[in-house]
């Protein structure tokens, strides 16, 4: 056949090789001629194929049963199967990473805003907007609750609307400063929350005497005295009068004295007076409440 072709053609013109390539019609077998509709002719399958190889059906489509139903399904492979793909790009690594906000900034900002708060705090009719996670990390009041509230009512007489304010801005800020007027009812309010690290701010206050002695120390006595948060703060207090108690003794502060902080006061080393019996006799005579006598 080559020979035939190479006679024929033009002196000086090559000859090329050339695929064959054929139309082929594959049908249906259980197809009827007689019977012939449009929606069976569909199942007649033209191909135009350039290999001998791709004559075989098999190698093209494939039979399964699913379910009891033969179906046809293809056998051409996908640009990942032929090994294509894009994650491993030349230069990947060596691209310059765009920048981003940082997450502890940007969780500071909403924190800060009050933006996407989770939780309301109410203490007598006054509503606080607040993050509920801020105030987990810190108090384990709300740690150990067992399900995460919308709202939470606190009792006003132990967590103060100023005490809340207050340790919910020390809870957001990195160098928090306590006012001295408000630490009472800051201390309070951190016992009942149980913050502990706030309640050991506080303490730095009451341990330094340039903040609490002789008369700041009997005032802050005064105000604590009734409250049983304040017990050990009381008694810190009253070791430190010293030459104030004689003003303490002329006061009606004086009369509300307990019989156990009198007795305190007259074991303590620190006080300054003449004699223990001037201050005992001040707390009899003055007094006229009818406490009943102390016996000591």
């Amino acid at each position: 056949m080559e020979e035939i072709m190479r006679q024929k053609l033009p002196n000086g013109h090559k000859c090329e090789r050339q695929e064959l390539t054929c139309s082929v019609l594959f049908t249906n077998p259980k197809f009827n001629a007689r019977k012939s509709s449009a929606s069976e002719e569909i199942n007649s399958i033209a191909r135009l194929v350039s290999k001998t190889e791709d004559l075989e059906v098999d190698r093209v489509f494939r039979k399964i049963s699913k379910n009891g139903v033969e179906e046809t399904t293809s056998l051409n492979r996908s640009l990942f199967e032929f090994g294509h793909n894009f994650e491993e790009a030349d230069g990947w690594l060596q691209l310059e990473q765009p920048s981003k906000d940082q997450l502890a900034s940007v969780l500071r900002y909403m924190f800060e805003s009050h933006l996407k708060t989770t939780v309301q705090i109410e203490i007598n009719k006054m509503y606080f907007n607040c993050h509920f996670i801020v105030l987990q990390v810190y108090s384990r009041f709300f740690s150990e609750l067992e399900n995460i509230p919308l709202l939470v009512t606190l009792p006003e007489n132990i967590v103060s609307q100023k005490a809340f304010m207050l340790i919910y801005k020390w809870m957001l800020s990195d160098d928090p400063v306590l006012e001295l007027p408000h630490i009472v009812e800051v201390f309070v309010a951190a016992t009942y929350l149980r913050i502990n690290e706030l309640q050991v701010h506080c303490w730095k206050y009451f341990d330094d005497e340039e903040c609490f002695n002789e008369d700041t120390a009997c005032v802050l006595y005064v105000e604590t005295k009734d409250n049983p948060a304040m017990d050990v703060v009381c008694n810190v207090m009253l070791t430190r009068i010293r030459k104030f108690l004689l003003t303490f003794v002329a006061t009606k502060d004086f009369l509300d004295l307990s019989c156990s902080h009198l007795i305190f006061l007259l074991d303590s080393d620190q006080i300054c007076v003449n004699t223990e019996i001037e201050l005992f006799a001040g707390w009899v005579t003055i007094g006229d409440k009818g406490k009943g006598v102390c016996c000591v």
